[in-house]
């Protein structure tokens, strides 16, 4: 399956029968970073909705407003915007 918004696209599939999601791994594999448009009003649907809150808003270093949830089989999203442009030689000096 796969879904398009504008120019960009999501493929998604079935694993095959040895998959072992993080939930039955016991860890997380990855995580997943989306942007949106309001991360306050994103994080209270969510909420509202029953979802696993790993982290509530709050503002990052590097200049993100982001909350991070965990799916039903234990993957990590975090949805996020940024509220203050960073120049790029200072946050590639931090992250080594």
């Amino acid at each position: 399956a796969a879904m398009q918004f504008g120019d960009d696209m999501i493929m998604m599939g079935c694993p095959g029968p040895k998959y072992k999601n993080p939930k039955r791994l016991g860890q997380a594999t990855q995580n997943l970073y989306v942007n949106v448009d309001d991360v306050d009003k994103h994080f209270e649907r969510a909420r509202k909705a029953g979802a696993k809150i790993l982290e509530e808003p709050t503002n990052t270093f590097y200049g993100h407003r982001r909350y991070g949830a965990e799916d039903p089989e234990g993957h990590q999203w975090y949805f996020a915007r940024e509220i203050k442009a960073r120049p790029r030689k200072r946050a590639a000096r931090r992250s080594e």
